[in-house]
């Protein structure tokens, strides 16, 4: 995921900046109104305008929208797609078929075939408050790395789950 490394900056950054203008600019009577569902997609909405507007001019990146499916296209080899995540990187929502489509790395029309597809994900606290973290994730590879910052300087660190041995019909292999 080299082409996302110089980005990892700003995309931490488009999300810390959603979390705080949903908390700082929606009034607290209308926050009170929100259930946990309204308040996350106002935070997304927020987040995909925040892509738009900072990742939106840079030569090779293209939004896309396939049946609904928002997706940013890096010069056809990254197709990120932003989401919600829990700390393993993965989705907190209901899968479709399309989702499980793009998570297994199959065709879908109007996505470049030979692009990679990663979910960049947030993990936010409970409270909905902050960014907890950014996790860029490659389902099918069972891939996954933490967005992390050191003296300034953004990186990612491998954090994919140990696979435990397996032999065939899904059980652990005897020792």
């Amino acid at each position: 995921m080299e082409v996302l490394a110089p980005h990892f900056a700003d995309i931490t950054n488009i999300y810390e900046a959603a979390v705080q203008l949903y908390n700082d600019d929606t009034t607290p009577r209308a926050r009170a109104e929100h259930d946990s569902r309204a308040a996350l997609s106002a935070i997304y909405r927020h987040a995909w305008m925040g892509y738009q507007r900072e990742l939106g001019d840079m030569p090779g990146f293209h939004f896309l929208k396939v049946n609904g499916l928002h997706v940013l296209n890096i010069r056809d080899q990254v197709v990120l797609r932003a989401k919600r995540v829990d700390a393993n990187g993965h989705h907190v929502n209901n899968q479709t078929l399309q989702q499980r489509r793009f998570d297994r790395q199959k065709p879908i029309p109007g996505l470049p075939a030979e692009a990679t597809r990663v979910v960049v994900g947030y993990q936010l606290d409970p409270a909905f408050s902050i960014v907890e973290r950014v996790i860029v994730r490659c389902p099918r590879s069972q891939w996954a790395a933490q967005v992390v910052v050191m003296d300034d300087v953004y990186a990612w660190e491998d954090i994919t789950p140990a696979q435990l041995p397996l032999r065939s019909g899904g059980r652990r292999a005897a020792e």
